[in-house]
């Protein structure tokens, strides 16, 4: 009975610490934990529970921590503005309201009426009234060529 207290504890103090961090350690600590706990269950020395525990614990760490932590610590904020898209906006035409350059010095642009933040690959900057179509999008910047 003790040793089932025992692999309990373990799981509950394990997952109240994977709450606090996100480091992806404690969850597979207290996974090894639960299984001693089935094997606590089958009335197994406590001996064998404890290596159990630490072998189940050491495998899923090497094993499934970096999977978890592909899927897991994905950052869907970061920004890699390299990779725009086509979008609902891209064929679109307007004219510049102010300078485009590069990625370094967007400009605005004027399309249907409303006011873009847009940027250009085209070697040189986009003066103030010419007329651009929208190639590719990223968020709110889109990516213009002249006419």
């Amino acid at each position: 009975m003790l040793a089932i207290l025992f692999w309990v504890a373990i799981v509950g103090s394990c997952l109240a610490v994977e709450i606090h961090t996100n480091a992806f350690i404690a969850v597979f600590i207290g996974f090894g934990a639960a299984i001693s706990f089935v094997l606590s269950l089958t009335g197994l020395p406590f001996i064998f529970q404890a290596f159990a525990w630490l072998g189940i614990s050491t495998l899923s760490l090497l094993f499934l921590r970096p999977f978890a932590i592909r899927k897991f610590h994905r950052r869907p904020y970061e920004i890699n503005m390299s990779l725009p898209t086509h979008t609902a906006m891209s064929d679109m035409r307007g004219y510049v309201e102010l300078s485009v350059g590069d990625a370094n010095h967007p400009g605005r642009v004027k399309i249907q009426g409303e006011s873009w933040k847009a940027v250009t690959d085209w070697p040189a900057e986009l003066p103030d009234g010419t007329a651009v179509i929208v190639r590719k999008a990223y968020g709110t910047t889109l990516w213009v060529d002249p006419v």
